[in-house]
């Protein structure tokens, strides 16, 4: 029996994946923060959202082709942005990134991923840019023509890290970049051979789109470069100027309230990313799915809405698509597929959630995505 036969669902890639991955890795990509009640809020008001099927619709093979922002993706999920993901499993960006292009999604890389974005803009030339503004503003206009110049197909404004959670779990695993060398983390990584080889061959993980700004390419001073430079103080007047400074399609990734997302539209926002992301900065806040069906109602009209924090499945993209986003967007779970079986765990984590995604919507009798509203319970 092959990986292919055993995976068959998000949640096995899971399992497999913190198997075959470092406790400081696996920590600081599964974490929450605080009591991590806002981890779990997700899910469950996730799992609250039920929908009614309808018989006799003859929908057995749907379509999952999903246009937004000018394009017909081939479905309504994408590769999120992840910090740090070379840290998860040694040349993970890359990988998603050309499953992306191969599969026609949307792909966005992070500002501290561990791939620059030119680099990626080689791999995956429809590249989308998710960016934590430097607070010098040369560096901010530097970065932002560096994204226009590689052909990035949108910039990705991020508003919800008004200052770094305090993330407990993170701490007690010693999580850092780079991590502490300690006995326990030598052990750590001897216990997971895999991916000691990929780092092995690929070198020590770093923020390779910050590195010109670091030109000792320390990680230490890395981590203390990002601590105290990208910090831009997202006012309204902040975000105009970065409306002004980029020419293409501008999203604004964080709105949790429909008056933000209001004003974020005033300013130009071209599309609106409902997240709370993924329960990691303010243990006590709503969940994502609870504020998605209002900011769709307020702007859904003038901007398209995109969403993420509690997509592990095909069914919950289902679920997200009825109550208003067009495009769903996973970090963890893409992740979990390359950490589970190498670079081919991309295209098998996307064949998971696209198989579950058709099925879930033949079985609530819908041929198209726009049907799924019609199906809240």
């Amino acid at each position: 029996m092959t990986d292919t036969d055993r995976l068959v669902s998000m949640e096995d890639l899971r399992r497999r994946a913190r198997r075959r991955m470092p406790r400081v890795a696996w920590e600081f990509l599964d974490s929450g923060t605080g009591a991590e009640t806002a981890l779990k809020r997700n899910r469950e008001r996730m799992d609250a959202v039920v929908m009614v099927p309808r018989m006799m619709r003859g929908a057995r093979h749907p379509s999952t082709a999903a246009p937004l922002l000018g394009r017909e993706w081939t479905a309504p999920f994408g590769v999120a942005p992840v910090g740090l993901q070379s840290l998860m499993w040694p040349g993970i960006e890359k990988a998603l990134a050309a499953m992306a292009r191969d599969r026609g999604i949307p792909y966005c890389l992070s500002t501290v991923a561990g791939e620059s974005l030119e680099d990626i803009a080689k791999v995956n030339p429809d590249f989308w840019f998710q960016l934590y503004p430097p607070t010098h503003a040369d560096a901010r206009r530097e970065l932002i023509k560096r994204a226009e110049d590689a052909g990035a197909k949108a910039l990705v404004l991020t508003l919800d890290i008004p200052r770094s959670s305090r993330r407990e779990r993170q701490r007690r695993a010693g999580v850092g970049m780079p991590p502490k060398t300690t006995p326990r983390l030598i052990a750590d990584v001897l216990s997971r051979p895999a991916w000691a080889l990929a780092t092995w061959k690929r070198g020590v993980p770093t923020m390779r789109t910050l590195a010109p700004y670091v030109p000792s390419g320390d990680m230490t001073k890395m981590a203390e470069f990002t601590a105290k430079n990208l910090a831009f103080d997202l006012t309204p007047e902040g975000v105009a100027e970065i409306r002004d400074l980029w020419p293409g399609t501008f999203i604004v990734k964080g709105v949790m309230h429909p008056e933000d997302a209001e004003r974020l539209v005033e300013i130009g926002a071209d599309a609106i990313w409902v997240s709370n992301h993924g329960g990691r900065q303010l243990d006590i806040g709503a969940a994502s799915i609870d504020a998605l069906p209002g900011i769709a109602e307020a702007v859904g009209s003038r901007a398209e809405i995109i969403f993420d924090s509690g997509i592990n499945s095909g069914a919950d993209v289902a679920r997200a698509v009825a109550l208003g986003a067009k495009m769903c967007f996973l970090g963890r779970g893409f992740v979990w597929g390359v950490a589970a079986m190498g670079a081919p765990g991309a295209a098998h984590a996307e064949a998971i959630l696209r198989d579950e995604l058709e099925n879930v919507m033949a079985q609530l009798g819908c041929h198209r995505l726009d049907e799924l509203r019609e199906r809240l319970a």
